[in-house]
């Protein structure tokens, strides 16, 4: 009897714990009443666009990019539509809950200035409210333009990368609508109210960590192949070859950009046709490889300066807060001193691929800790530990 067919994920409307505290502290009721159905909606897009499967419309080869013709935008079209919908839906939810936002901004009609500080506030998430469903509503104009353009429509890999970057922008709006008007009540932290966020970063922690494990499993393999034969060059590029097959199998490469899976793409498949060569020099394979090992280091790059700084820094100081926990416990001749130790190693991982450095230490310590400490080994890892996490850049 086969496996009942798993259910598709169902849409989430959950607002984070945080968010929901702040409205229901809120005195003006009616107005959190009304915010409320903003958030939802703007919790349900979000989640929407960010799990909604497009990974199954991207191409897995270079010649399936080719071929001007309608199919591809049939193909493409319930992704487009879904994604157009998810947005209007947040946008029509704004206008239903705040109609004098959308009417006051398009007619600029002059009004008394409120009365109480209650009434400030709500007049001043009407008009971010009004001004973030125009920006919307002109960004899902933008898209059916852009995805209409031959040269977008006849390219799959064109197309998916205009879509992902739409949706990726529409995500970020609608992070920024729940994040400012939030913050109009309460002093609080973006990863604390927007829906979806603490996902989203982590997600990239991950894609972080695995792009420089592959980088450093790439460059290790290009550099014990120097002295290598000509006749095993071909065997070599098979072995690259299933590393980024690995690579792109695995769940963190879902969330890489399309630009960049494209590149992934491109160096196996000329990694598979050198494989089928009699010979191949190493100095050939590095020739191929050395620019992908760049474009690796700028992905990584990327994702810690545009998604993961606030994360790294929070991530810095619950490591050194376990550090300073550890040296108190060895003053006072605690157990306790090994087991934060081995916390702040675990917690640390999610900084793994900000410097190689750094990155070095975590392999080694992992090792180490595969096994127990005595207190001199307990003493040497925490004081390196404290360099290699102070050394860390932060700009």
């Amino acid at each position: 009897m086969p496996p009942p067919e798993k259910k598709p994920r169902a849409p989430q409307d959950t607002l984070p714990p945080r968010l929901k505290t702040l409205l229901e502290e809120l005195t003006h009721r009616e107005l959190a009443s009304r915010l409320e159905r903003v958030y939802r909606a703007a919790a349900l897009a979000i989640d929407r666009l960010g799990h909604l499967n497009i990974v199954k419309y991207e191409p897995t080869a270079l010649e399936e990019s080719a071929g001007a013709d309608l199919s591809l935008w049939e193909t493409m079209a319930p992704a487009i539509r879904d994604t157009l919908m998810d947005v209007n839906a947040l946008v029509s939810a704004i206008h239903e809950a705040f109609p004098s936002s959308a009417e006051a901004a398009r007619e600029g009609a002059w009004e008394p200035p409120p009365a109480g500080v209650d009434e400030r506030l709500s007049r001043e998430v009407e008009v971010v409210l009004g001004a973030c469903a125009g920006r919307l509503s002109r960004r899902v104009a933008d898209l059916g333009q852009r995805v209409r353009r031959p040269e977008v429509v006849s390219d799959r890999w064109a197309l998916m990368a205009e879509l992902q970057s739409f949706r990726a922008d529409f995500r970020a709006q609608m992070g920024d609508l729940v994040y400012l008007t939030a913050a109009a009540f309460a002093d609080v932290r973006r990863e604390d109210v927007v829906p979806g966020y603490q996902g989203q970063v982590a997600a990239a922690a991950v894609l972080r960590g695995a792009v420089a494990e592959l980088r450093r499993s790439l460059q290790s393999r290009l550099e014990k192949a120097a002295a290598m034969l000509s006749k095993e060059g071909p065997g070599l590029a098979r072995r690259l070859e299933e590393m980024l097959a690995a690579f792109a199998g695995m769940n963190a490469s879902l969330t890489m950009k399309t630009r960049d899976k494209r590149l992934v793409v491109e160096l196996r498949e000329r990694l598979r046709a050198l494989a089928s060569l009699p010979e191949l020099t190493a100095e050939e394979l590095r020739t191929l490889v050395e620019p992908f090992l760049g474009e690796l280091g700028r992905v990584g790059a990327e994702l810690t300066q545009r998604t993961l700084t606030a994360h790294d820094r929070a991530v810095w100081a619950a490591c050194g807060a376990r550090l300073e926990q550890a040296s108190m416990h060895l003053f006072l001749s605690s157990p306790g001193a090994e087991r934060v130790i081995r916390e702040a190693v675990e917690v640390a991982g999610a900084l793994y691929g900000r410097a190689p450095v750094f990155d070095a230490f975590l392999r080694k310590v992992r090792v180490s800790l595969e096994q127990s400490f005595d207190e001199a080994e307990l003493r040497e890892t925490l004081e390196v530990f404290r360099e290699r996490l102070a050394a860390l850049p932060f700009t």
